[in-house]
């Protein structure tokens, strides 16, 4: 093998691995993107259930002030 055909074989090696390198980040930028909506879903949803654990540990507290309330009324009554 003389020495343009070494250097062929090495710059299609180079080429093969370029292409295959080419397409592993094509791959990995879709799974990013992917992974980033996913993310943000799961950010949302997480935001929408902190929203409703507020609403009802509000709701229960309200509930327990008026069941307060009416014991002390009951107390003062008595």
């Amino acid at each position: 093998m003389d020495a343009l055909e070494k250097l062929e074989e090495k710059i299609n090696r180079a080429l093969s691995l370029i292409e295959k390198l080419t397409g592993d980040n094509r791959d990995l930028k879709q799974e990013n993107e992917r992974l980033k909506k996913e993310m943000a879903e799961l950010r949302a949803k997480s935001i929408d259930q902190e929203k409703q654990e507020k609403e009802r540990s509000d709701q229960v507290r309200e509930k327990l002030g008026s069941i307060l309330n009416k014991l002390d009324n009951l107390e003062k009554i008595s």
